[in-house]
């Protein structure tokens, strides 16, 4: 498996959001800086109209702490319709925006902010976190690019970065802001979290054994180190390390679909295809649309010689993910279990399409059946990798 899975999902919550400690949205702590926390607090400067504007401002503050949003919004408008160039009302309303969940209006708050104040690093960095939250992470890269050319020893930057560009595919790039990062703070979680998915998601299954434990010692409790340190021993085929480490995070996170699945694919190959079945059938409960897992339960029911449950299981993983390459496969083997030779054939023509050396390898064993009369070899230059 060398996708992340929706464990990416969950990876921009807890690592991009979590970059800068602030409290997501209906979190009780306030998310506006304190001025205590200089790297993020904007100058509070009052604009010369003055106290209607202060206080104003001041209201605002005192609903959004109360969580307020709605009126805290009212508040920061009023205050900029006074003053348009207040910098600290566009920021702070931008904030409001945020934990109200209108990113949409957070965003183009807080380019007005950006042009009050094109160098303002707490603006860049709420930039690159909306975006990043909402799966724009090309812009997310930008801003977060854009923060760490003022603060270069930001480890939320750096960290903000590397899992953007993660997102985006550019592992080695992601590998080298996140190892930035942990050579400023070598105890960053963010940072160790962030280069644990990176280097699993690029098949460095080795390195990301040790730093993914490296994140479950650091956070014990934390969910996705576990998960994915328990997808990289079963990508190292270590079977029995990969089910203590999925175990720790069924327990952590008992309803969570994907951990399931993949303790399905554990107990697979482990050849215990009952429980395979059991794991398998509770991540379709809880993730129904998870084709990964309507395949691995076919894949169990054919072990077993389950052959309709199986046939039925994957044409509902085809309509799931047509492209499952795995699932017509094993449905066509299904299908000759069954001597159901139109429907073995009607899945080699898919594979023909989809994936010709799968196709191929099931050309023998159409022949073999005598459902076709000659094997077919596809010549190399045309083929298709899994």
């Amino acid at each position: 498996m060398r996708r992340l899975l929706a464990a990416v999902g969950l990876f921009i919550g807890l690592t991009c959001i979590a970059v800068g400690q602030e409290p997501r949205p209906g979190s009780a702590k306030a998310a506006l800086p304190e001025t205590t926390r200089q790297s993020f607090a904007p100058e509070s400067s009052t604009p010369d109209n003055g106290l209607n504007t202060k206080a104003e401002l001041e209201q605002g503050n005192q609903f959004f702490r109360s969580a307020n949003y709605a009126r805290a919004i009212e508040s920061y408008r009023r205050v900029i319709a006074l003053d348009p160039s207040f910098f600290q009302a566009h920021y702070n309303l931008g904030i409001a925006y945020v934990d109200a969940r209108q990113y949409r209006e957070a965003l183009k708050t807080f380019e007005k902010a950006l042009a009050l104040k094109p160098n303002a690093p707490a603006v860049l960095r709420y930039l690159g976190l909306i975006h990043h939250e909402q799966q724009e992470f090309e812009p997310a890269a930008g801003y977060f690019s854009k923060w760490i050319l003022l603060e270069p020893n930001s480890v939320e930057a750096l960290t903000g970065l590397g899992a953007a560009q993660s997102r985006l595919g550019k592992y080695a790039e992601a590998e080298n802001n996140f190892r930035k990062a942990l050579a400023i703070d070598s105890n960053s979680y963010e940072a160790v979290i962030g280069l644990c998915l990176s280097l699993s998601a690029s098949g460095q299954d080795e390195p990301a054994r040790e730093v993914c434990t490296k994140s479950t010692q650091l956070k014990p409790d934390a969910v996705l180190g576990h998960y994915i340190l328990g997808q990289t021993y079963l990508n190292l085929r270590q079977y029995q390390h990969s089910l203590t480490s999925l175990t720790r995070a069924e327990e952590l996170s008992p309803r969570d679909g994907f951990i399931q699945n993949t303790l399905g694919l554990t107990y697979f190959n482990f050849e215990n295809y009952e429980k395979a079945v059991d794991k398998f059938q509770l991540a379709i409960h809880l993730t129904p649309g998870l084709a990964e897992a309507h395949t691995g339960l076919g894949s169990s029911y054919l072990k077993l010689k389950r052959y309709r449950e199986a046939a039925d299981t994957f044409r509902h993983a085809i309509d799931l993910e047509p492209a499952s390459t795995i699932a017509h496969m094993n449905l066509a083997v299904t299908c000759l279990e069954m001597n159901q030779r139109d429907c073995a054939l009607e899945q080699y023509g898919a594979l023909q399409r989809l994936d010709p050396i799968l196709a191929e390898q099931l050309s023998k064993r159409l022949f073999r059946n005598r459902v076709i009369t000659a094997p077919v070899s596809q010549p190399r230059g045309e083929s298709k990798q899994p």
